[in-house]
């Protein structure tokens, strides 16, 4: 005890550690020495020290505690400051916000006003969206995590220091998982690329750097105290990703060249783990591509694994020169993944190859990662993605990595059963990026609402898989806070920048029951965007906002099923509809206007809008899933799932007026809405499938 300072001292003198534990109130009595002390009851007024002995104390950790005198109106200050700079600057630290505590306060939320104002932003006539969204930005800044010696980059996952998992080790365990991971913190990348935090992206590349393996292999795991391992084969090409997606959003070509040797490195390890010249990089006796364990693992080269490698060769293709052998590369790893990847007769992507080239056939939800990459043949994708919206793979929470058919499914397993924020994710990337909007939006709502239940304003790591409750070891994970926000910006926004040739892709699914929508601080480069949206039935107005001069904007917003062909709007829209699927208006433009509103006339069109299911805490699934939604032939066509006995009502925006006839559902008629009454038997079965008809 440090009576000058009015605080407890914790030091480890050989490693110039400290940390100070200190108040704005003097203490009535105080104690420290071993954690067995903290049973002790000091009545106040009461000093009592007493040593750690080896013999008789059976953990070594110590305590300390401070006892105060406290009345109703009373106000105290708790701060805490460590370092491992020297004790001299930790003290320094402690004193000045000892002294003005408000002003680490006022810092904070000057940080995370700048973060909401700065980074991208949206806005919907949904509030809950609205909130949960800017959560997950503010939650997401929360894992750049500064370590002296080290760097900055992201931590991937926060808990208490519990000892072990349960409290099933020793001594103290991990905080979560606080500290630096490869794919984690690439993965999380992304979305941070999309809400535009450039930098905060070069600090995770440059950590990346620091700590790149000689042979040219990035790390999977950096621990705060520095220890460092490459145990994971993934972590590399999800390098080379993430830094030619920064070149793309950033335009940043000087910062690109300046780590040019790295990214050659890494280009260089990957293709040397090509030990049978097949064009695949392996996992074997390099290290696992995700999954780390279980009936999943065991693959020479797994579907994941191939995936990366074939988006990564696209961005080194990006990078390095153009007219390179690597998009020759990336089309033959690309054609492997569609032709010795699938499966005709399941219809499903295999696990992975073995060695000997036999197929590891488990079927899981890791197709959605060549699926979010572009890499699957669009004819491919129906059944795969059916089935992940289908009970088998969702629960109201959302999206579990293995069937609940499957022989090894467990609903606490990592990898066998449990829902993951991630998986989520990933999931709905795949669904927009397959024009299956309905689905996509229903998984992003999984994830965005979880900040309301358990970790409050967070996001958990693993949720159970058959009750919603949390199952993982961290409340608060860095994936999946970014998995309500990657699917959010390049999904149902669809934005995809190119600043290096100053190019916006913009390519929005917005919900059809919102009439409107405006995002703030799209970046593309230096420049920063904005977007409205306001819907009638029968027009839809979009403005562009902010530095857009010059800049060319492949704009294609979707419009709802059936939507009847439109004309052309002041020369510049080519409005197609595609049966069956949503109807876009393509404008290839460079002569946009910043604030000048361009209307679209259409007419028709029909959705149903997703049902998004609110769980209780510990609530076994019991929504409905909407497997798919077509338009053919003036009908429109639900494919629903719903569990025994349970009835539900589903709304479904009309713009075709009064229907000839329903099938499968009896309906009554609101406007341009229709509200289907849908029940299902009491049958002693989990879920049952169901199909509505709409004609006209």
């Amino acid at each position: 005890y440090q009576p000058g300072l009015n605080a407890i001292e914790f030091n480890a003198p050989e490693a110039d550690l400290l940390t100070i534990i200190g108040a704005s109130k003097i203490p009535v009595s105080r104690y420290s020495g071993p954690t067995s002390m903290i049973e002790v009851d000091f009545p106040p007024g009461e000093v009592v020290t007493r040593e750690y002995n080896p013999e008789t104390d059976t953990l070594f950790e110590v305590c300390a505690g401070l006892l105060f005198d406290l009345q109703p109106n009373d106000e105290l200050d708790i701060v805490f400051a460590a370092g491992s700079e020297g004790r001299d600057t930790v003290i320094s630290v402690y004193m000045e916000a000892i002294h003005d505590p408000e002003m680490i306060y006022k810092s904070s939320v000057k940080h995370y006003e700048d973060l909401q104002n700065n980074m991208l932003s949206i806005t919907t006539p949904d509030e809950n969206f609205n909130k949960g969204y800017a959560w997950a930005v503010a939650a997401t800044d929360r894992f750049f995590v500064e370590t002296p010696g080290l760097g900055t980059s992201l931590v991937a996952g926060y808990n208490g220091t519990d000892r072990g998992w349960d409290g099933g080790h020793a001594v103290n365990g991990r905080p979560g998982y606080a500290w630096y991971f490869g794919r984690d913190a690439v993965w999380s990348a992304f979305a941070i690329l999309d809400y535009g935090d450039y930098e905060g992206v070069k600090d995770i590349l440059n950590m990346f750097i620091k700590y790149q393996d000689l042979n040219g292999k990035i790390f999977h795991e950096l621990s705060t105290s520095g220890f460092v391992h490459y145990d994971a084969a993934d972590a590399t090409p999800l390098f080379i990703i993430l830094a030619g997606r920064y070149l793309q959003y950033s335009g940043d070509i000087e910062y690109i060249n300046s780590i040019m040797p790295a990214i050659e490195r890494a280009i260089w390890f990957c293709q040397l783990t090509d030990s049978d010249e097949d064009y695949l990089i392996e996992n074997t006796n390099v290290g696992h591509g995700w999954v780390e364990g279980g009936h999943l693992f065991g693959s020479h080269t797994s579907l994941y694994l191939a995936s990366c490698w074939a988006a990564s060769l696209l961005e080194a293709y990006r990078i390095v020169e153009y007219g390179s052998p690597h998009s020759r590369q990336s089309r033959i790893v690309t054609k492997k993944i569609n032709e010795d990847f699938y499966n005709p007769g399941s219809k499903f992507m295999y696990q992975g190859i073995y060695k000997n080239g036999s197929y590891h056939n488990e079927e899981s939800i890791l197709p959605s990662i060549p699926m979010y990459f572009g890499l699957i043949e669009e004819e491919k994708t129906t059944h795969m993605l059916k089935t992940f919206a289908s009970h088998e793979y969702t629960a109201d929470w959302g999206v579990r990595m293995t069937s609940i058919h499957n022989p090894n499914y467990h609903p606490q397993g990592y990898h066998s059963g449990a829902v993951w924020p991630l998986y989520s994710g990933w999931v709905a990337l795949a669904e927009y990026k397959y024009h299956r909007p309905l689905q996509g939006f229903g998984h992003i709502m999984s994830n965005l609402n979880n900040y309301r239940d358990f970790s409050l304003g967070y996001t958990e790591e693993v949720l159970n898989g058959e009750k919603y409750l949390p199952s993982g070891v961290c409340p608060h994970q860095c994936w999946s806070e970014t998995m309500v926000l990657q699917p959010i910006i390049e999904g149902m926004l669809g934005i995809i920048p190119d600043a290096d040739d100053d190019v916006l892709g913009f390519y929005p699914t917005i919900p059809f029951e919102w009439n409107q929508i405006e995002v703030n601080n799209i970046r593309v480069g230096q420049r920063i965007v904005g977007f409205k949206m306001k819907r009638t039935n029968d027009s839809t107005t979009y403005t562009f906002t902010g530095d857009i001069e010059g800049l060319y904007i492949h704009f294609e917003p979707a419009f709802q099923q059936g939507t009847a062909e439109s004309r052309q709007v002041n020369g510049i829209v080519l409005f197609t509809y595609v049966d069956q699927k949503f109807a876009k208006a393509s404008f290839f433009q460079s002569k946009f206007k910043a604030n000048e509103p361009i209307t679209v006339p259409h007419q028709g069109g029909i959705s149903i809008i997703p049902p998004i299911e609110k769980p209780a805490k510990g609530e076994q699934s019991r929504g409905i899933r909407i497997i798919d939604a077509t338009w053919k032939d003036n009908t429109y066509t639900i494919e629903v799932e719903g569990a025994p006995a349970m009835s539900y009502e589903l709304e479904v925006i009309n713009n075709f007026g009064t229907p000839k006839a329903v099938e499968g559902a009896t309906y009554r008629e609101e406007g341009n809405r229709l509200f289907l009454e849908i029940g299902f038997p009491a049958l002693n079965r989990v879920y049952m499938p169901g199909t509505i008809k709409i004609r006209f």
